[in-house]
């Protein structure tokens, strides 16, 4: 059974004159301006889609694509001149990582995926309402599971946020258009 691909516009060089794409090429679809079906590019590992569809990136696969490794002479696991090609989305790449005995370098520092880790778990817990329910419990939600009380609401550009920390992660937040003022409880949200 043959299964063909299907292909779109593509949308990284779809506003690209005529001689723009005589001086450039469009590393994703070589200037044929056809991309393949975003929604027809899967992992192997969860079967599930790795285009952020529906986002500026919606064609571009996310994670590892069309990788390709081969077995070689005295390949006991891959078998001998066979071409094995599959991608893993970011997710189960994420997967993949954290089961690693060693983990993988991050920005060529065997240090920093202990951080990425922390990042990523930060990232998940904002997601998945730990970050609001923590502003709601009136907690300080700089850090995942921070149990102290949020005595700050930071403000950017002025409007509200249920960005909230304790005294002690005082000092970590800021950049040029916040600040910080005094809790604003969720009750109290309505009247700004």
């Amino acid at each position: 059974m043959e299964n063909k691909r299907k292909y779109v516009k593509c949308m990284l060089c779809a506003h690209w004159s005529e001689d723009t794409r005589h001086e450039r090429l469009c590393e994703y679809c070589n200037n044929t301006q056809l991309a393949p079906d975003p929604a027809e590019i899967f992992c192997n590992m969860c079967g599930g889609t790795m285009c952020p569809i529906g986002s500026m990136n919606g064609q571009i696969p996310h994670g590892l694509y069309n990788a390709k490794v081969s077995g070689g002479y005295d390949s006991y696991h891959l078998l001998d001149m066979n071409t094995y090609v599959f991608s893993f989305c970011e997710e189960c790449l994420r997967k993949l990582f954290m089961q690693c005995k060693i983990p993988p370098l991050v920005n060529n520092n065997p240090e920093e995926f202990a951080h990425d880790q922390t990042q990523y778990e930060y990232r998940e817990w904002q997601r998945t309402g730990g970050y609001h329910q923590a502003y709601l419990d009136r907690k300080c939600n700089f850090v995942k599971d921070c149990p102290n009380r949020a005595e700050y609401t930071q403000l950017i550009s002025d409007s509200f946020t249920e960005n909230c920390c304790c005294e002690e992660h005082k000092q970590l937040w800021g950049y040029g258009n916040s600040r910080l003022t005094k809790f604003i409880p969720n009750v109290l949200k309505p009247f700004l």
